[in-house]
């Protein structure tokens, strides 16, 4: 990567306004109004638009081509009573926009329903099979979203059987020369039919339902799905600029005051606070784990779980949805693992522009996920392609701004059996025989993408080492939600010093620079995966180039400086993405050793009884020092060592013990060994509801709960179900069982997983 001063797009800006100007017209910080001007919104106006909803203007839903003849179908489809089939996706872009389409048709009076394909089975889009399937549960017209577009066999065959077939799609048109082909379907809406330049050009497929949406209801009645639609957008990467993050901005308002039950117990279950969510949020807890019904199990649990009003129902596909992910994190660990040894075995391939790997055994519904992974540590596109012995091979495609991977893909045809996508991802199948040629093939055409493209250098800012720290990071988050096409812009500060480096993570696999400008002010930054990178000498001027967030830990507000780049000594190495990492503690992993109780002693000699802590239930051994805090999660106190001798309940419980502690290092000590019976449960908490009983403790009171909880090493929500059970809600005795398996699958996974993952803690 270069690193300099040009801009972050291609577009090159001429402003008549300087930052000072700007930022004094719009009230924000001079180094906001320099990046924006350097992002082309170099007026007031287009300034304010882009960071306050309420100043831009939305576009008309009829804007889309063929909007006006989707709503007169789908119009008359209602006032005939015609049933309605809303065929969708199984990822997230695809389960919102059914949800978001299937609330619509609802509100409308229609009869609807809906169909997502099986991603082993059938893969995306429109096949025979599932059209015959609708076709025989009644539907007269079939509404897709999120798939469509290049489905010619499939829609011919629907109109055969006499449904007729409303596309609402955002991936590339088939291209025939200059002209674009389409399905002969009633409408094709979509996005990519419009000029390069248009605010609706990058809705992805949940954009283009609610614009069906708006079409329908109208603005005010429609707005109440916005909350679906934040999650669409940040799940499927769409580009954030224009009518999209618009969207964004208004749905990330609309999911923070959700009373959607289902986003409710998603959120319960993830162990995240929808009232403050972002699109990390989205990014790292919700979408993956919707993400994961759709890769590991069918995406009908996920579209039902945004539309539900019940919420036993709710609370028990969350449950499902967060087992699934937990597997889920395990199995893609495991890819990218491989691929990653892939690549040190043979660095021909890491070295290629683009990363086109493949493997027999990998599975097809998770290799997207691990590409998007490698994409964020490699900085280039990846493939992934899973290619069992005897089958078409299955790959999924991941990219980086400037590279159109399915452009790329596509100029293979002649190498694949099908293919579909748009610029930043992308699938495809391929006989197993071919992938040697289509890695050369795709290599060359992504190279010479890479040389026919304007800089691909991300603008970096110059900043004063003093002024890096809360109150500037504060400033800089007026420019959210970040994500593709509004990247979190790169600092720079230059003359710095190493003042000294501490490991971080599990096994120091990061480190902890303190660096120090020429009038001595200290601050600390964050360098991912760094522990085989050389370091400057302390004599060493120091370029750092690197991000600034506001975090928020313990409760506490701070500043996070990640390093991008440093660059010294006439060298640069550079920084690699958060792995999602607290990194505000050093991690030991002892949890597989022999003898728990040995490995408890050696820690005690080492570090001293007074300075560790024992986070568990079970009773305390009576040779242990006096000296030695032995405590439940509720009783614990800041310490300097916190060992985890219980697998926790869930990761909320988990993040909160870590809270409360406030520790410099965890040490995981625990083994699956709690009983997480019903009825055991279940008489555990009737015992201490006797005794709150009899102390005058309101049983409603969330710290005599949280205490209850903590007593037995169970979740809060399992306490409050056994109380409401005992109060005569019989269904609470489902919810119990759904929350007990959730907990076995999470202690589970505590004691088996990398530690990395195990501490990826909400």
């Amino acid at each position: 990567m270069v690193l300099g001063n040009a801009p972050v797009s291609a577009r090159a800006h001429s402003p008549h306004i300087t930052p000072e100007a700007l930022a004094e017209a719009l009230g924000v910080h001079p180094l906001v109004a320099a990046i924006l001007i350097a992002r082309g919104y170099d007026t007031p106006a287009r300034a304010r638009a882009f960071l306050d909803p309420d100043h831009y203007p939305p576009t008309s839903p009829f804007a889309l081509p063929d909007m006006e003849r989707a709503v007169a179908v789908l119009r008359e489809a209602i006032a005939q009573k015609a049933p309605i089939c809303v065929w969708g996706d199984f990822d997230v872009d695809g389960q919102t926009a059914t949800s978001v389409l299937l609330l619509s048709l609802r509100a409308l009076g229609a009869e609807a329903f809906f169909y997502i394909p099986s991603r082993q089975e059938h893969g995306h889009g429109l096949h025979e099979a599932g059209l015959r399937a609708v076709h025989a549960q009644g539907a007269r017209v079939v509404l897709t979203c999120d798939c469509g577009v290049s489905d010619f066999e499939a829609v011919q065959f629907a109109n055969q059987l006499g449904l007729r077939v409303v596309i609402t799609d955002h991936h590339d048109p088939v291209r025939e020369g200059d002209a674009l082909r389409l399905p002969e379907a009633e409408a094709v809406v979509n996005p990519k039919r419009l000029e390069a330049d248009h605010p609706l050009v990058h809705l992805p497929g949940v954009g283009v339902a609610y614009k069906l949406a708006e079409a329908l209801l109208g603005a005010e009645d429609a707005a109440p799905l916005l909350d679906l639609v934040a999650l669409g957008i940040v799940a499927d990467v769409a580009w954030q600029q224009g009518e999209t993050r618009y969207l964004l901005q208004r749905g990330l308002a609309q999911l923070r005051r959700s009373q959607r039950v289902g986003l409710q117990a998603l959120a319960r279950s993830a162990g995240v606070a929808l009232s403050s969510a972002n699109e990390d949020t989205i990014g790292f807890q919700l979408g993956p784990r919707l993400n994961a019904a759709g890769r590991l199990s069918t995406a009908d649990r996920a579209v039902v779980l945004l539309t539900t009003r019940d919420e036993v129902e709710a609370e028990a596909i969350a449950s499902e949805l967060e087992q699934l992910n937990l597997q889920r994190r395990q199995l893609q660990s495991a890819i990218e693992q491989e691929a990653l040894a892939m690549m040190q075995r043979d660095p021909a391939l890491a070295q290629a522009p683009v990363v086109v790997l493949d493997a027999p055994h990998w599975h097809v519904g998770l290799i997207g996920t691990a590409a998007s992974a490698l994409v964020a540590r490699l900085g280039k596109p990846v493939i992934l392609i899973s290619a069992p012995p005897g089958q078409v091979a299955r790959a999924s495609a991941r990219s980086i701004e400037g590279v159109d991977i399915h452009a790329a893909i596509a100029a293979q045809a002649h190498l694949l059996e099908e293919c579909g996508g748009h610029p930043m991802a992308a699938g495809f199948t391929i006989r197993s025989e071919r992938i040697p040629a289509f890695r050369e093939a795709v290599a060359a055409h992504v190279a010479e993408q890479l040389r026919a493209r304007p800089s691909a250098a991300q603008e970096t800012f110059p900043v004063a080492w003093r002024d890096v720290g809360l109150a500037l990071a504060e400033q800089l988050e007026q420019l959210a939600p970040f994500g593709a096409g509004n990247p979190r812009p790169l600092l720079r500060t230059e003359g710095l010093q190493m003042v000294r480096a501490e490991p971080l993570g599990a096994e120091g696999r990061h480190r902890a620079l303190f660096l120090r400008d020429a009038a001595g002010a200290i601050n600390r930054a964050l360098w991912w995966r760094s522990a085989d990178a050389p370091l400057p000498d302390p004599k060493d001027a120091i370029t750092l180039v690197f991000t600034l967030r506001r975090e928020v830990f313990n409760a506490r507000a701070q500043a996070q400086i990640v390093v991008h780049a440093l660059i010294f000594d006439g060298q640069q190495s550079l920084g690699e993405p958060a792995p999602a990492l607290n990194a505000q503690f050093l991690i030991s992993d002892l949890r597989k050793v022999p003898d728990r109780y040995a490995a408890l002693r050696r820690l005690l000699e080492a570090h001293g009884a007074h300075a560790v802590q024992v986070c568990s239930v079970a009773e305390r051994p009576a040779d242990l020092p006096p000296a030695l805090a032995w405590r439940t999660r509720a009783q614990l106190q800041p310490c300097a060592l916190l060992v985890v001798w219980d697998a926790p309940p869930g990761p909320r419980e988990f993040a909160a013990m870590v809270r409360r502690a406030e520790p410099q290092h965890v040490v995981l000590l625990c083994a699956e060994d709690n009983v997480d019976e019903p009825q055991s449960v279940i008489a555990h908490v009737l015992g201490m509801i006797k005794v709150a009983t009899r102390r005058g403790d309101a049983l409603d009171d969330p710290e005599v709960i949280a205490r209850m909880a903590a007593r037995i090493n169970q979740r809060e929500d399992t306490v409050r179900a056994v109380i409401r059970w005992h109060q005569g809600e019989a269904r609470q005795r489902e919810v119990l069982r759904y929350l007990l398996a959730e907990t076995r699958a999470y202690r589970r996974y505590v004691c088996e997983a990398p530690a990395e993952e195990v501490l990826r803690l909400p």
